[in-house]
């Protein structure tokens, strides 16, 4: 009888450990059927992102061909919400991204500092009440010699603060760059945000779109009133070409710093936001409006 009892209760253990290890299994292969879901969820959210960029490559294409001036009343500039697409959902906006200084135009083809393209960014950092030797930092981050420049820092001054580095010596990829320069920190680079981008080579300021504080800047002689006065001209009406921008100005135009303004753009950010299933992403893209058909130049997701 005794061992009636003790085969029964090995049983009885035996099939309680048997639903435990499958109920564990099962467990184990809902989650990985979770985790499959949501991987195919993402990728397929990620193509429809890059689906939505070669559209806007698509559109910015349209444009060139059918606009000789690019301003933010143009169809391009317009916000589009989520809409269904392939099975999710898809929705951005695209950006001129040369309504701002690019502070790329420091540097030459040759890895030096261009002083005119200096003087320019002095003046804006001062219009935002930023110090200026914010300029000589970033001047001697990004150029090719180790002289510090007044005010500047090169490998000597990374080299002794951790964590230890060196000079880029080159161009910036993108804007959050700036925090490894002396004196940059988030606030700094929140502060110019709004007025300055990082594009490839050397850019012109789109004055269709372009903030009084980034005119005033590169305009020598611009008053701030009169900057103001502009971009609410152009707000009205957009400037056909700079020969209209002259002429609207209704008085003697500071000519010295024409040559860095436009009213055409080549460099486009792309801003958007794509979802399938459970899965959703952020993506942020630069886009060429060059020679040819439109391409991204970089695209990051969030």
């Amino acid at each position: 009888m005794r061992s009636r009892g003790v085969a029964l209760v090995t049983a009885l253990v035996v099939v309680a450990i048997a639903a435990s290890l499958a109920t564990h299994l099962l467990w184990r292969s809902s989650m990985w059927i979770s985790q499959v879901e949501s991987m195919r969820d993402l990728a397929q959210a990620r193509l429809l992102a890059d689906a939505a960029a070669q559209w806007a490559a698509a559109v910015l294409a349209d444009d060139a061909a059918n606009s000789a001036v690019d301003h933010p009343q143009e169809p391009w500039a317009r916000q589009i919400p989520p809409m269904d697409a392939e099975g999710g959902q898809v929705g951005g906006q695209l950006f001129d991204e040369q309504v701002r200084w690019n502070l790329n135009n420091l540097l030459t083809a040759s890895g030096k500092i261009n002083e005119p393209e200096l003087i320019v960014y002095r003046r804006l950092l001062a219009e935002l009440n930023l110090p200026t030797e914010l300029a000589e930092t970033l001047a001697d981050w990004i150029d090719v010699d180790t002289e510090a420049r007044p005010g500047g820092a090169e490998d000597t001054y990374y080299l002794a603060h951790s964590p230890t580095t060196r000079t880029l010596g080159a161009s910036l990829s993108v804007i959050e760059d700036l925090l490894l320069v002396k004196g940059y920190d988030v606030v700094v680079m929140e502060r110019l945000r709004p007025h300055v981008t990082v594009l490839p080579g050397t850019t012109q300021i789109n004055v269709n779109g372009a903030s009084a504080i980034v005119l005033e800047a590169v305009l020598t002689g611009l008053s701030s009133a009169d900057a103001e006065q502009l971009v609410l001209q152009g707000q009205r009406l957009p400037f056909r070409d700079i020969a209209d921008f002259r002429t609207r100005f209704g008085k003697d135009f500071p000519g010295q710093g024409e040559g860095r303004i436009a009213t055409r753009s080549r460099y486009f950010s792309l801003r958007l936001q794509a979802a399938f299933g459970k899965s959703q992403v952020q993506m942020v893209a630069l886009i060429d409006r060059g020679q040819g058909w439109p391409v991204v130049v970089w695209r990051r997701f969030g």
